[in-house]
């Protein structure tokens, strides 16, 4: 009885301070590559796009998409990324501007576990896969700003990277990607034993 008391008072501590960091999902890029607009495939019935919101809310109080434009076919929050660059790391240092404590994620990145975004809350680390996953805050803003002065455009800045399988941080850059994937995709979101869960 005592140690089952503990234990929900810990978990909800660690709900506490998952709360105070705010999930964003980035969903900005032109998806050249992918030759489509990747915040708008739908994966079943839903979008990319709202699968990871869906996901995320889940663990975040508050959840936002990075978007150049509002075209969502749902009702979320949006911080207009008004970066005439399009790349990445330029929008993650308007968002650590904007807020204290962020968990990025790509919009085209729809495999990671609930469970591995609480790893990566729990240890305040990056994937070793992909530095635009993970957890970011203001003391990592002039280092970040200091790889854009050496034309280093990767916001890997040195901070703890933790291990996550290929699978959860599959980046759909291009219909390929997609089409070999698809499967592996569609069952992870709709079966029982889903990462998502």
């Amino acid at each position: 009885m005592i140690s089952s008391y503990f234990t929900k008072v810990v978990e909800k501590v660690e709900l506490l301070r998952e709360n105070k960091t705010v999930a964003i999902i980035l969903a900005g890029g032109k998806s050249r590559r992918f030759k489509k607009d990747k915040a708008r495939l739908k994966i079943g019935d839903k979008s990319l796009t709202y699968r990871q919101y869906k996901k995320l809310k889940k663990i975040f109080k508050k959840v936002y998409i990075s978007s150049k434009k509002d075209k969502f076919d749902f009702k979320a929050k949006i911080i207009y990324d008004k970066q005439k660059e399009y790349l990445p790391i330029y929008s993650l240092i308007g968002l650590i501007q904007k807020f204290n404590n962020i968990f990025i994620i790509p919009v085209d990145a729809p495999l990671l576990s609930i469970k591995s975004i609480k790893a990566l809350l729990k240890t305040k680390t990056i994937t070793s896969n992909s530095p635009f996953v993970g957890v970011y805050s203001r003391k990592d803003l002039k280092k970040l700003q200091q790889n854009i002065k050496n034309k280093k455009y990767s916001p890997r800045i040195g901070k703890k990277e933790l291990n996550i399988s290929d699978l959860e941080v599959l980046n759909i850059n291009h219909k390929e990607d997609y089409i070999a994937n698809r499967y592996k995709i569609k069952n992870q979101i709709f079966f029982k034993n889903s990462v998502f869960k």
